[in-house]
This record gives structure tokens, sequence and C-alpha cells, in this order.
């Protein structure tokens, strides 16, 4: 006898790695259910993916400002999906505003274009890396209540039940409005700074960047150009909090130092 093992892939970008923590523990999960599972991370220099011998294309990322970041939107839309092909997402962000159920707007339309089919759609909620630090105890918490919901969803899938996540006309209309804060993203991308008192030039920030948008320059001075996708991951894990996150800063969003 021939086994032929299914074949899923998961397409997700990660800010602070929040997405990639889920996307691991689905991967686990398929792997369970008999999946073969191959994993894309999108970053500036990904190549897009031939996705059209998978039986299961799962998506997710970080929701910013009720919507999808504007680097996994500009990703999907290069896909070419078989017709008929499933489709599922687990997205995540730090509250569960209902104005987060349009988020996936774009990604659906894609799917639709391509002749795919979504067959289920889950939001988790992960800690915070903007605007305050979650407690210790409250990420505990999250944690074990998302591995119930990684659980239910995982089930859903492997025995074909929809459950797509519904949402109404004008959070839809209202979160592309916000899709305003992508050219705040560039503005603030100008007062991003460095404290050279701070700094230990481990290179970190350079290193990590998913959109190659921090460099040094000829004096060796890092610099922020401006395709910046306000995703946290410099800030947050500069292990001596020498970065200036401008606006964000200023309001005292900036939530310093990694989750246990």
């Amino acid at each position: 006898y021939i086994i032929l093992l299914m074949k899923a892939i998961l397409i997700y970008f990660t800010g602070t790695y929040n997405t990639r923590l889920l996307s691991n523990k689905v991967k686990t999960r398929l792997e369970n259910e008999g999946y073969e599972v191959d994993t894309i991370e999108i970053n500036k220099n990904v190549e897009v993916k031939d996705i059209s011998s998978y039986d299961l294309v799962g998506f997710s990322y970080p929701i910013y400002g009720f919507n999808a970041p504007r680097a996994f939107d500009k990703y999907v839309k290069k896909l070419k999906f078989k017709k008929g092909q499933k489709c599922f997402i687990y997205k995540n962000s730090g509250e569960t505003f209902a104005m987060n159920n349009s988020s996936s707007r774009y990604l659906k339309k894609v799917i639709k274009k391509g002749k795919a089919e979504l067959i289920n759609e889950k939001h988790y909620v992960m800690p915070y890396n903007i605007h305050f630090k979650f407690e210790d105890q409250f990420v505990k918490e999250i944690f074990e209540y998302n591995e119930k919901q990684l659980d239910i969803q995982i089930h859903e899938i492997k025995n074909n039940i929809h459950n797509i996540i519904k949402t109404k006309w004008i959070y839809s209309f209202l979160a592309w409005f916000v899709l305003i804060l992508r050219f705040g993203a560039f503005v603030n991308s100008f007062l991003y700074k460095v404290d050279k008192n701070k700094c230990i030039d481990c290179n970190l920030c350079i290193k990590t960047c998913p959109n190659e948008n921090i460099i040094r320059n000829k004096k060796g001075k890092i610099k922020f150009k401006h395709n910046c996708e306000m995703c946290m991951r410099c800030s947050f894990y500069c292990p001596k909090d020498a970065i200036n996150i401008g606006f964000l800063q200023w309001w005292g969003w900036k939530v310093k130092g990694a989750y246990k």
C-alpha cells in the first residue's frame, strides 16, 4: 500500500514572534494529524511560493490597527491558488475589539479570487507589544486558553467544519479608513532614534528587522529607512532599551523588553 500524506503550508508574518509561536503550535498539531507541514515566514527577501501542491493553506498575521500588515497583504496578493484549495486563518492581536473581525477582508478577497475555499478562521489574543505590557499571570492565562482554542480549530479543520468570523460592513469601512496608519508608519519612521549612550552595537535590530529597514550609515551610526511596518521588533528586543520609537514613545506606548 502507498500512503499519501496530506500536505499543508503555513504562511505568516510575525512582528515580535507571537505569530511565529502560534504557527509552530499549529504546525505541531497538524503533524500530529498526519499532515506534512511547511512554513513560510514573510520578510523582505522571501520568495513567493508555489502553493499549488498543498491540500491545506494556513494564514496568520498580527493585527495592526484593525488590518493585516502591509508586508503580509503584498505577499498574499502574489499567490496562485489551486481551485477548491482549502484555506484557514489563525490571526492574533492584543485585544478583542469587534473591528478586528474585518482585518482579513483583503485576504478573503484574494482567496475567493483564486477560487480557493476558506473553511475556518479564528482570532487569538496574544500579549501586547505596544500600548502597555501584560502582567505575567494574565499572559499565562491567555496561553492556556489559546491551547484549547488551537485544539478546537484543528478539530474543526480536520472534520471540515466551516467556521468563519463574521463582521459588519461598518467595521470593514472603519478598518479600511484606519489604513491611513500605514502612512503614519512612514511619517513616524523619520522620528526613530538610537541613544548612543545606551547602544552596545550588538546589531540585533539590524539583523532581525523583517523589512531590512535598519542600517548603518557610512559614519557607522544606526539609521532607519522609511519602509517600517511598526512591528516593534527592534525596540521590543533591544537589550539596552536604546531605541526611541517616535510618536509611540511620546504617548507612552512603548513596551520594554520581551515577555518571560
